[in-house]
């Protein structure tokens, strides 16, 4: 009796394992010589950009104007010396943008911003001119955008650092309303390099403009005296994909203004910033349009992301 019920118990047991089993697949198995196929997916890194008409604006960079508006939509941004050893922004804006967005302080023109604008079509938004300028930029051919119609000032700061405008009314101010959508395959930076994360100008004891590199965003934080520049509508801190460091002579004009001539023509040194490196860099206008070139020249590729270009005395 004992004995049966033993082999009854076993039994089961095995019948429990079989079952038990039965539900499972079997391992797959590959054969000699014969690989498992995996789809590979080919990360596409063309960058594409929609285009619009360019615009230039003159912005204020007094320290009654900070925080500015508008300056990290911009393409371009130029740092020229003004009078008195301050500085003042052109930006440029030539993308299209389905949002609108504040732009300012607007400031007023000096000859070597109507120079440059000119490289990107000649509109230029301004507050007006001295009748030195208005003499030195005639046959420029600026479209100057200037109106009431087009700007306003902002009651909560003091003139003349509260006069701003939109990018809808520049765009409407131009008829920039065609877009062109441009592709760019980014291109391998040089080997030759040197490591620069925190590159620094010094435009004068008082004013020092400092990037420092985030690699993980892969742009410059840009400071000012140590500070970081802000967007007054964002919070945001300003930031670049590249930073240019360009000479250029200047021409210090005799008078109690202490005035400032910059002469953009030519050819000069630079350096450029991205992504951690430092390059020299050559620039060249020829044909009316500004070029950078590394030492091998291969041209520096300025059509995507941003870039902020801080031109400077030649020695």
């Amino acid at each position: 009796m004992k004995k049966a019920l033993l082999w009854l118990l076993i039994a089961a047991f095995l019948f429990a394992v079989l079952l038990s089993g039965c539900g499972k697949k079997p391992a797959p198995v590959n054969e000699p010589g014969i690989e498992e196929e995996t789809e590979e997916i080919e990360e596409d890194s063309t960058i594409r950009v929609e285009k619009v008409k360019p615009v230039c604006v003159v912005i204020n960079n007094h320290r009654a104007a900070w925080p500015q508006s508008g300056l990290q939509q911009a393409s371009i941004v130029y740092e020229f010396l003004v009078e008195g050893g301050t500085t003042r922004y052109l930006a440029v804006f030539d993308r299209h943008f389905e949002e609108d967005f504040v732009v300012g302080p607007v400031r007023s023109l000096r000859p070597y911003f109507g120079e440059q604008a000119r490289e990107y079509g000649g509109a230029i938004a301004h507050s007006g001119y001295s009748i030195r300028t208005e003499e030195m930029i005639k046959g420029m051919g600026l479209k100057q955008i200037t109106s009431a119609q087009y700007l306003w000032r902002d009651s909560s700061r003091n003139a003349p650092h509260n006069l701003y405008t939109h990018i809808s009314k520049l765009y409407k101010a131009i008829g920039a309303s065609d877009i062109t959508e441009l592709e760019f395959e980014p291109m391998e930076l040089p080997e030759e390099y040197e490591e620069e994360f925190n590159p620094e100008i010094v435009y004068n004891l008082n004013y020092k403009v400092s990037y420092k590199y985030d690699a993980e965003n892969a742009e410059y934080l840009r400071f000012i005296n140590g500070g970081p520049l802000v967007d007054r509508e964002s919070g945001k801190q300003y930031s670049a994909t590249r930073v240019i460091v360009r000479t250029a002579k200047h021409t210090n004009v005799p008078g109690p203004e202490a005035l400032v001539d910059i002469d953009l023509s030519g050819s000069g040194s630079g350096f450029l910033y991205e992504a951690g490196r430092k390059y020299e860099i050559l620039w060249e206008k020829k044909g009316g349009k500004t070029g950078y070139y590394y030492s091998d020249g291969t041209p520096v590729e300025i059509g995507w992301g941003n870039t902020w270009i801080q031109v400077v005395r030649s020695l």
